[in-house]
């Protein structure tokens, strides 16, 4: 059984990682560059029973150090035949990007095909079993939540779960089964709360977070009250919207949306984001009280 490895790429051949019949082996391909640079891609073959059934090629860096990658050979789909092969590389960038690429089998073993997910923030990032149930899983954060209320450093998000299912990842996040995950993110959240006032900086990116994070557990009304005690009243970051979208200029479609204030932004994103759902509400105002509008638990998903 092999697990994540994080591996420093070099000239030669990686190890070779094996789970049943499945074979991976990983390599760096090295260009060496004018100015002294190498450009730098992974790239992970894989055998079936000594064939060759395909190959992965993370992301291109240009540097003159190592890149760095996770490499699994694991259970991602139980509908086919075979383990999965996950490769995780790095773009480079200050915040950007995760790209992740999965090579896995039709239902009965015959075909090979390339899943690759949106690339998301932050380094590689292996797939893992946190229901124990022996089907693995991408545990992330929910990048929309990133910059929507506060600064980088100053947002939080949710937990965000994808499964792979056949020829594309879905998003699992909502589903009962995964709220003990929620539950576990709800408790690292609390020590933000019991902080001085003067350290609880941008508060409206961490509680957007913690908002949904109590959705997800069925528990939004008091994650709601909760907030309205703590929200900063003089921040603006995220009261306007582009909620139609961009055109090839930057521009957007239509006229921005104005919210009054964060607790009505935040109603708007979470119902937009799947966290709330979808049907017309009233634009909750400072002293909203959800049990006017709605109680439950969220919507089906994104």
């Amino acid at each position: 059984m092999l697990l994540p490895l994080l591996l420093a790429l070099s000239p030669a051949p990686g190890p070779v990682i094996t789970n049943g019949p499945v074979v991976a082996v990983l390599e760096n391909r090295r260009k060496p560059m004018p100015d002294g640079m190498d450009e730098v891609q992974p790239v992970a073959t894989v055998r079936l029973r000594g064939q060759v059934v395909g190959q992965l090629v993370g992301a291109l860096r240009i540097g003159s150090g190592n890149s760095d990658a996770v490499l699994q050979v694991l259970e991602l789909d139980p509908a086919n035949p075979y383990p999965e092969v996950l490769l995780s590389t790095f773009t480079g960038g200050a915040h950007c990007c995760n790209d992740t690429r999965v090579l896995t089998s039709s239902p009965d073993g015959r075909r090979w095909f390339e899943v690759r997910r949106d690339p998301v923030n932050g380094g590689p990032n292996g797939a893992s079993d946190p229901l124990g149930n022996g089907r693995d899983l991408l545990v992330d954060v929910d990048n929309r939540f990133l910059y929507q209320f506060a600064s980088y450093a100053g947002s939080s998000a949710p937990s965000q779960i994808w499964q792979l299912n056949g020829p594309r990842f879905v998003d699992i996040s909502h589903r009962p089964e995964l709220r003990p995950l929620h539950r576990r993110r709800l408790q690292e959240m609390e020590s933000w709360f019991k902080q001085p006032a003067g350290q609880r900086t941008e508060a409206n990116g961490f509680l957007a977070a913690w908002v949904a994070t109590k959705a997800l557990v069925g528990d939004f009304d008091s994650g709601w009250r909760r907030m309205l005690g703590f929200y900063d009243r003089r921040s603006d970051w995220g009261l306007t919207s582009c909620e139609a979208g961009y055109n090839a200029k930057g521009d957007c479609r239509r006229p921005e949306k104005r919210y009054a204030d964060f607790p009505a932004a935040l109603w708007a994103f979470l119902r937009r984001t799947g966290y709330l759902p979808a049907q017309p509400q009233e634009q909750p105002g400072p002293h909203f009280s959800p049990e006017t509008s709605w109680s439950g638990s969220p919507g089906p998903g994104r």
